[in-house]
């Protein structure tokens, strides 16, 4: 009788082998398949809104483009905003603000909620642009600003500091790759909100 049962269980034995490694495969399968998802992101990652109402009645587009000029070719300068030693990006956009006696953000991201959002098409000359980061520096996130210099037939065009080639306070027109990492206009000049009802 036990002869008779042994190719028996031998067959179970074996199914069960092969049933467990199956299963084993699949667990693995779904656990990379679950690992691989938690490193997926989004493209952008939206801060909360909170707009910051600013005391900028007096100031007016012209000046901050004419005083941004001015400081067109100082050097680029990681944390620093002081123009004898260069700007960052966000640097550089505090500097011009402080300027007109208007304390804006020193980070980029902060300028999110900085004013009121704008559409691009309806940016003017004054308004501050925001986009994410290069690909190795806070690609998910803002990671760089500018003031919009001119929105006409030609383009956006925006007055910046870069870490690009031109490594420094330079002009830049709205390029293929700015349209990929823009995430906002940003509208602080309540003069640029007064052209806009003006003109309706």
């Amino acid at each position: 009788m036990t002869k008779r049962l042994l190719p028996l269980f031998a067959v179970l034995l074996l199914a069960t082998t092969v049933a467990n490694a199956a299963h084993a495969r699949k667990s693995h399968r779904a656990h990379h398949r679950s690992h691989k998802h938690t490193r997926e992101y989004k493209a952008y990652t939206e801060p909360a809104y909170h707009p910051v109402d600013l005391n900028t009645n007096d100031v007016s587009a012209d000046s901050v483009i004419n005083f941004a000029q001015t400081l067109i070719g100082t050097r680029y300068r990681a944390a620093s905003s002081n123009p004898l030693y260069g700007f960052d990006c966000s640097g550089f956009v505090s500097y011009v603000f402080k300027n007109f006696d208007v304390k804006v953000p020193r980070s980029s991201e902060e300028f999110y909620n900085a004013g009121e959002r704008i559409n691009m098409e309806d940016a003017k000359p004054g308004d501050v642009i925001l986009f994410t980061g290069t690909r190795t520096h806070h690609p998910h996130s803002i990671g760089h600003v500018g003031i919009v210099f001119s929105n006409d037939g030609d383009g956006l065009k925006f007055i910046h500091s870069t870490s690009g080639k031109e490594h420094g306070v330079t002009i830049t027109a709205m390029d293929d790759t700015y349209k990929r990492r823009f995430v906002q206009v940003v509208r602080l000049l309540k003069q640029n909100d007064d052209s806009v009802l003006a003109s309706r």
